[in-house]
């Protein structure tokens, strides 16, 4: 009769730390980079909508400051500051059956760090518009 010889399993306990540690950062990124996508397209979804709603009350013969007020009551949770609004053509050149249009420009935050290296200063630039006739 042979001998048997037992052969002990190597340790891995290690093992999964480091795994955790070299996959860990890319699901982080991942994740954050999902969060940063869905706020900033929220972001776009409110400036829209916003705009859209202006269009409207200059259509129906709204002054400039009911749009812009209009415009801010609309953005909700958007930081005023980052937000440009512009109306074109002023009130005073208004017709019924020409277009007015409004235009809104966000500057938004991004949170995600690496992804917001790709825009400019880390902020992306959100532009919505929209068209309607004066009625």
């Amino acid at each position: 009769m042979g001998t048997v010889i037992k052969c002990k399993k190597p340790r891995s306990k290690g093992q999964s730390l480091v795994e955790t540690a070299i996959i860990l950062p890319v699901i982080l990124l991942l994740v954050l980079g999902i969060i940063d996508f869905g706020l900033i397209f929220n972001n776009y979804i409110l400036i829209t909508n916003a705009s859209r709603e202006g269009a409207r009350l200059a259509a129906l013969g709204g002054s400039d400051s009911e749009i812009i007020q209009t415009v801010q009551d609309m953005s909700g949770t958007l930081d005023l500051t980052k937000m440009s609004i512009d109306i074109s053509p002023s009130s005073s050149m208004r017709k019924r059956g020409s277009q007015v249009k409004v235009k809104i420009t966000y500057n938004a935050k991004l949170i995600t760090p690496l992804i917001d290296k790709f825009f400019t200063d880390g902020i992306a630039k959100l532009q919505a518009e929209s068209i309607m006739r004066i009625e």
